[in-house]
């Protein structure tokens, strides 16, 4: 057995009888979680998290402990350890070494994420009668995105679907195929069936994520939730959502209002025309005011890209018709046909090497 998969072991056994101990002293048994993380730290972005958890969970008070025991009771155990270890320890520690060590020879940032938007929107052709999608990119290129991503130590993706879910079934095939990768499944206006929910709960990988704001995700929450699935909730912000935010308090109206969806995790997106308030969303996490962990979803992706490779641009969103839209650099790159390598050539920042790395 090699030492990755040896070490991904011993750290799937600790974890799986951490969270098995809380049961009988939920607290006691969280510091203690957060102690054996620091024992696999290896490096500075794995001490920093720890440090935070730490802090946070000093306080007996904080709401996070009443959101960490929901999350427990009401999560697979077994997805929970597998998508942290997929993250934790395949992504942001042995992957980022190899992100590290390509990035050298590349000349140019690896990033740690890849970011893909689908677009679900099925035309029928009225000639030949035949269903195409257009102007859209199709399943083959982000499997092929993916498989050469893992090549370069790239071991994180989110999919943001649009427009119904007719791919779902085949988007989940690119879990099963990538067991030892995270995902980030964002249901736009997309809800899954039930047969796609079962096969969800199988894969283990993937965390789902609903849209709070569409119609339909109030009834699809409550059943991810009775099926145990890790799924979390997601909203477009505006500058108006920021408006009084020092005065927030667990108890605000305007938060009230996703509580009911009894998530334990908030990803937040800048609305079109909308400043990033990534910022701020960090300073209301670290209070730790709320029963709930609130995250910038591109202000966060770019900080941990700044802690694993000294570069806040260390990810790649890709549109729908497969053409670079984040980073937003002056030599983009929109040929879908070209491979991961020449377009992170063409898009990525300049490589340059830190002694600090760890």
């Amino acid at each position: 057995m090699d030492k990755k998969k040896l070490t991904r072991l011993m750290i799937d056994t600790v974890v799986k009888r951490g969270i098995e101990n809380m049961a009988d002293d939920p607290r006691r048994s969280i510091r203690r979680l957060a102690d054996l993380g620091r024992q696999f730290s290896a490096g500075r972005f794995q001490d920093d998290i720890i440090d935070i958890i730490q802090t946070i969970l000093a306080d007996d008070n904080s709401p996070y402990y009443t959101m960490i025991q929901s999350f427990l009771d009401n999560t697979d155990h077994a997805c929970i350890r597998k998508l942290g270890i997929n993250i934790g320890y395949n992504s942001w520690t042995y992957d980022a070494r190899t992100l590290r060590k390509c990035s050298a020879e590349l000349g140019h940032i690896i990033p740690w994420l890849l970011i893909f938007r689908l677009e679900d929107n099925h035309i029928k052709d009225s000639n030949t009668n035949d269903i195409n999608t257009k102007d859209n990119i199709n399943l083959e290129f982000i499997k092929r995105r993916i498989s050469e991503a893992r090549y370069l130590g790239i071991n994180s993706f989110s999919i943001i679907q649009k427009g119904g879910n007719t791919d779902a079934d085949k988007i989940i095939d690119i879990f099963r195929e990538n067991e030892e990768s995270a995902f980030f499944y964002f249901l736009d206006d997309a809800m899954l069936t039930e047969s796609q929910i079962s096969a969800i709960k199988e894969c283990k990988n993937v965390m789902i994520s609903i849209n709070a704001d569409d119609p339909q995700s109030s009834n699809m929450s409550r059943k991810l939730h009775d099926d145990k699935i890790l799924y979390s909730i997601y909203h477009y912000y505006d500058n108006n959502d920021f408006d009084n935010v020092d005065s927030l308090d667990a108890n605000s109206e305007s938060l009230k209002k996703y509580y009911d969806y009894q998530s334990s995790m908030i990803f937040l997106m800048p609305g079109k025309g909308c400043k990033n308030h990534g910022e701020t969303v960090k300073n209301i996490r670290l209070k730790g005011k709320f029963p709930c962990f609130i995250w910038d979803m591109y202000y966060d992706a770019h900080l941990i890209s700044k802690r694993l490779l000294d570069e806040e641009n260390g990810f790649l969103e890709f549109e729908k018709d497969g053409s670079v839209i984040k980073p937003c650099l002056k030599s983009g790159c929109q040929d879908k046909d070209t491979s991961l390598i020449n377009i992170i050539k063409a898009v990525m920042p300049i490589y340059k090497p830190a002694s600090t790395f760890q």
